[in-house]
């Protein structure tokens, strides 16, 4: 079986944001699917998929860990953002042609099933300290038992920093109050506080709600703060999903900066990389919780990941768009707070090719720039 194309499909929802698939043909008439991270640049990860395929168009499919290395060793230089989602995506379709023509899901290929049904945390959201707690309750009586929040209000750039800490108070005290003790609660800071100092001010605030943890406390460029950082913290440090490859990963853990880890599938480098990066971690102690605001496609990818992954802690899920969903042939839901194992020979999903044909791309997705005060721009 060898590759013949490697095509990338793009699309543009109505709110203005992208989907990025790509599909892998062979010429035993199986192919793959994956999900390219919208990174920003999109069609700068599409140009990628082309020039990957120009190696890999003849080679065989299911030789995943040799074609991984042909395209990074093969760009020279170390892949940043836009060639890793790329990669990432073609890495998964490889996965699902594997799978395919063994007529096992790919799980059994990454070692086999290590639980029967894969715990999920669900982001909660709210302007006002009420309105989370809402959102919160609405999600513990869907049967969640995990959460994930902001530490912050949406305005706290605009506030003093003591108030911003006194919000966050209010925030976790209604969150408690609604859902009570035994819920999980983490946080996550968005990379957004510069200053370590702040961030243990904060967390300290915080620990006596029971903090489960606390998710990107600063910028993930500097590993060796965020060691620094990590000794002093009074709950576990959860980070990665900026990170390139085990490489990255592994500066992270050998500066002593995580406690959970949270690789992207789409972004660091695919299910090859993914479980490089488990393995590393069970071998420092270390747990992963993979990182996953993606799509479907994604979000599959991740549950065979995490079904045949031992160390594995939680995934992160939210509610899929209708254009997301419309875009694939089946989605997963959670049950009680709970994914079922994916089921089907490879992923066990394929691309409804119209649905992306019909949405055509409108523009590169931006995250929005946040300002201070004084209109510096601030750190997302």
């Amino acid at each position: 079986m060898k590759i013949t194309a490697i095509e990338c499909l793009i699309s543009s929802d109505d709110a203005g944001s992208n989907l990025v698939y790509v599909r892998t043909n062979t010429d035993a008439g199986i192919h793959g699917v994956g999900e390219v991270y919208h990174v920003g640049p999109d069609r700068a990860s599409t140009r990628w998929v082309e020039y990957f395929a120009e190696q890999l168009v003849g080679q065989d499919p299911t030789e995943i860990e040799r074609n991984w290395a042909l395209c990074y060793q093969g760009a020279r230089f170390p892949i940043g953002s836009s060639g890793l989602a790329a990669l990432s995506a073609i890495d998964q379709s490889l996965w699902d042609i594997t799978g395919k023509a063994l007529d096992k899901p790919v799980y059994e290929l990454l070692g086999g099933r290590v639980r029967d049904r894969i715990r999920a945390y669900f982001d909660i959201h709210g302007d006002t300290a009420a309105e989370l707690a809402d959102d919160a309750r609405r999600s513990v009586d869907l049967g969640f038992t995990a959460l994930k929040t902001s530490p912050l209000a949406p305005d706290w750039r605009e506030m003093r920093w003591n108030d911003a800490v006194s919000g966050g108070v209010a925030r976790f005290r209604a969150i408690r109050e609604a859902v009570g003790d035994d819920i999980d609660v983490g946080f996550d800071a968005h990379a957004a506080i510069f200053e370590p100092i702040r961030v243990l001010e904060l967390t300290d605030a915080l620990m006596e709600f029971g903090p489960w943890f606390m998710e990107e406390p600063v910028r993930m460029e500097n590993r060796h703060e965020m060691g620094v950082l990590r000794e002093k913290m009074p709950c576990a440090v959860a980070t990665g999903e900026c990170l390139y490859t085990k490489f990255e990963f592994w500066e992270l853990v050998r500066e002593g900066g995580v406690d959970i880890l949270q690789p992207e599938v789409c972004i660091v480098g695919g299910l090859t990389e993914m479980r490089k990066i488990a393995f590393m971690a069970e071998a420092h102690d270390l747990v992963i919780a993979p990182h996953n605001p993606m799509g479907p496609l994604a979000s599959v990818a991740n549950l065979h990941f995490d079904a045949a992954t031992s160390n594995f802690l939680v995934q992160e899920s939210r509610t899929l768009k209708p254009a997301e969903i419309a875009s694939v042939t089946r989605v997963i839901e959670p049950i009680d707070g709970y994914y079922p194992l994916p089921e089907g020979p490879g992923l066990g999903i394929d691309i409804v090719e119209e649905e992306l044909t019909s949405r055509p791309y409108g523009g590169s997705w931006h995250r929005g720039d946040r300002v201070n005060p004084d209109n510096s721009i601030a750190f997302i």
